[in-house]
C-alpha cells in the first residue's frame, strides 16, 4: 500500500472515530498526558451540565466533588496498575453540575494513544445515581430501627463509633430504659406501646441536638451518644428529655459516662449500661453516672 493510500485510510478512520465518539449515547471524554480534556462528546457535556468550550483544556476537577479530588489525583497511579494488569480502570466518583446537583458516575478509563504516541486517557462515563440511591436506601434500612427511625445496633456500631474521631472529641454515652414499659403495654396494648416509643424517640432527637446520636438498643432501651459534650452537658440533655416526656407520664432510668482516653466506645457503652441498671435498682426515674477519670 502506497503512502498516499495509507494517509487516506488514516483520515477515513479518524473521521469514522470522531463520528462514533461525537454521536455515542455514552458520555466520553479524552484527556491528554497532563489530564486536560482534549475532546468531550455531547453526552458528556449533558451529564456534567457544561459546554465543550468550558471543558476543553481543563481537567475533570472542574466538575468533580471536592471530597473526591484526592481520588482524582490518583488516576495516574490507577492507570499504571490497570495497564500492568491489562485491565481497564473503574472508579466511582461524584460529579457536581453547575446547579449543585450531584451525580454519581462510574468511570471506565482506558489508555489511548495520542499524537506522537503520547499517553492519553479515554473515559467512558455511566451515570449510576439511581443505583447508588437504591443501595444507600437498602444500607440505611439495615442500620435503622423501622419503628422509631433511630439507629439500630448495627447502625450504632457501623456509624456512631466511626464518628468519634478516635477519642479526639469529648464523648458521653448514655443508656436509657423506659420505666414500667411492659406494664404500659399490658394496660394499653402494643399499638399504644409502639406509639409511645415513636414519640419518645422523636422527643429525644429534639433534646439531644445535632451532636447527638440516638439508637434503639432493643425493646424500650435506647442509647444516646453525645459528641462535644461533658458530663454536665449530658446531664442537662437528659434532664431536658425527662422534663419533655413527663407530661405524658413517661419516665426513664439512665446511666451515663464519659469516654475515657484510649477507650473503645463499646467499653464506654458497657459502663453506661451497668450504671443504668444501678438507676433501676435505686428506684427508677433517675440518672446515674460514675466518678470522673
Amino acid at each position: 500500500m502506497q503512502e498516499g493510500e495509507k494517509a487516506g485510510r488514516r483520515v477515513v478512520e479518524e473521521h469514522r472515530y470522531r463520528r462514533m465518539f461525537a454521536s455515542s449515547p455514552v458520555a466520553q471524554a479524552l484527556s491528554d498526558a497532563d489530564g486536560l480534556f482534549v475532546d468531550v462528546n455531547a453526552a458528556y457535556c449533558e451529564l456534567v451540565g457544561l459546554a465543550s468550550s468550558e471543558l476543553i483544556g481543563r481537567s475533570a476537577t472542574v466538575h468533580t466533588h471536592p471530597d473526591d479530588l484526592v481520588l482524582h489525583s490518583s488516576v495516574e497511579d490507577l492507570m499504571a496498575v490497570g495497564m500492568s494488569a491489562d485491565k481497564p480502570v473503574k472508579v466511582e466518583v461524584r460529579f457536581v453540575r453547575p446547579n449543585d446537583e450531584i451525580r454519581w458516575v462510574l468511570l471506565t478509563l482506558v489508555p489511548f494513544t495520542g499524537p506522537s504516541d503520547a499517553e492519553w486517557t479515554l473515559a467512558a462515563v455511566l451515570d449510576i445515581t439511581e443505583r447508588k440511591e437504591v443501595e444507600d436506601g437498602i444500607l440505611n434500612a439495615s442500620r435503622t430501627d423501622q419503628l422509631t427511625g433511630a439507629l439500630n445496633r448495627r447502625g450504632w456500631s457501623d456509624y456512631a463509633v466511626s464518628v468519634v474521631d478516635n477519642g479526639s472529641v469529648d464523648t458521653v454515652v448514655a443508656v436509657l430504659d423506659l420505666d414500667h414499659f411492659k406494664q404500659y403495654n399490658d394496660s394499653y396494648g402494643h399499638a399504644a406501646g409502639d406509639a409511645l416509643l415513636r414519640d419518645f424517640a422523636s422527643t429525644a432527637r429534639r433534646c439531644i441536638g445535632p451532636d447527638g446520636l440516638l439508637a434503639r438498643w432493643g425493646g424500650e432501651e435506647f442509647v444516646i451518644t453525645l459528641r462535644n459534650c461533658d458530663r454536665r452537658g449530658a446531664l442537662l440533655s437528659l434532664e431536658t428529655l425527662a422534663a419533655a416526656t413527663a407530661s405524658s407520664g413517661v419516665t426513664f432510668s439512665a446511666g451515663y459516662t464519659h469516654q475515657r482516653p484510649n477507650e473503645g466506645l463499646r467499653h464506654t457503652l458497657d459502663r453506661a449500661d451497668a450504671l443504668m441498671f444501678q438507676a433501676k435498682r435505686a428506684g427508677r426515674n433517675r440518672m446515674v453516672t460514675d466518678e470522673p477519670r
